[in-house]
């Protein structure tokens, strides 16, 4: 954690243009491609903006953004880390994501983000249907999801339970509650009134699998040793055994076999329009 917010992701490449985890600095085009498709200098609408880096993405595009999160005083903090090119996006917060979306429901927007949201939310399909509703003629949704198959997932999914059942706090944002295949995410946005116009998976297999088969275990004894009084950045030792060049060329694996091995793929990434 750093010193304004868990999420911080200030420093990292906004995710219109890839994302740096794992120690590999992925890249992608899907978003990219699709905004040459979109209304330029329109409204964009960061939901789920957390560090607000992709937002600040958005503004040195030309796009007048309003920025959706859970706390307004982090959202300001973070906005105070950025030379925005005109100025602040307008930051919206509320308790939970439909209190926030309702009070800007009557905005219409040209494009909108939903970076690593749904996962987080007991009701998917219920914010995919706002976000519907706040669509402009021609609009388009940026999503991405994890890939529930993989094993960072099913861990995941462990710690939540044993938090449930030990009564640990989680911090907000903090649990997965989804853990959706792809095909499953499909059927969620389909349910709520959208087509997938693209759809791509990114962070291979074989990063993804060996680097969770170390971290995991070290995020764990972490835990366990801070009962004892023993403090570990379990997270820093697993990113240093996980280094770049390993990271490197265990990802050129996965370039080579992702016709194979996407369905495993870390990350999904959609382009959305409205049926309407």
């Amino acid at each position: 954690m750093d010193n304004i917010g868990r999420f911080n992701r200030v420093a990292d490449v906004s995710k219109l243009a890839g994302c740096n985890t794992r120690n590999v600095a992925y890249r992608w085009s899907i978003f990219e491609d699709s905004l040459k498709s979109i209304q330029a200098h329109g409204r964009a609408l960061d939901f789920g903006a957390g560090s607000l880096r992709d937002s600040y993405d958005l503004a040195l595009k030309g796009y007048r953004v309003v920025s959706v999160d859970m706390d307004e005083g982090l959202l300001s903090r973070y906005a105070a880390e950025y030379d925005w090119p005109v100025s602040k996006p307008a930051l919206v917060a509320g308790a939970d994501p439909i209190e926030s979306l309702k009070k800007i429901a009557d905005q219409k927007f040209d494009l909108i983000t939903c970076y690593d949201v749904l996962e987080h939310l007991e009701d998917p399909v219920q914010v995919l249907r706002m976000l519907r509703s706040m669509m402009a003629p021609g609009a388009r949704i940026f999503v991405t999801v994890p890939n529930g198959r993989t094993l960072f997932e099913l861990g995941l999914r462990f710690d939540l339970l044993i938090s449930r059942l030990t009564k640990r706090k989680l911090q907000p944002g903090e649990p997965h509650l989804q853990r959706k295949s792809p095909q499953a995410w499909v059927r969620i946005i389909e349910s709520a009134g959208l087509n997938v116009e693209a759809h791509d998976m990114q962070i291979g297999f074989f990063v993804n699998t060996v680097f969770a088969l170390v971290q995991m275990p070290m995020l764990l004894a972490r835990r366990i040793l801070q009962k004892l009084g023993i403090n570990i950045d379990g997270a820093r030792i697993a990113s240093r055994i996980c280094n770049e060049t390993r990271m490197a060329a265990l990802d050129r694996v996965d370039v080579a076999t992702k016709p194979l091995f996407s369905p495993l793929y870390g990350w999904n990434l959609f382009v959305l329009s409205s049926t309407e």
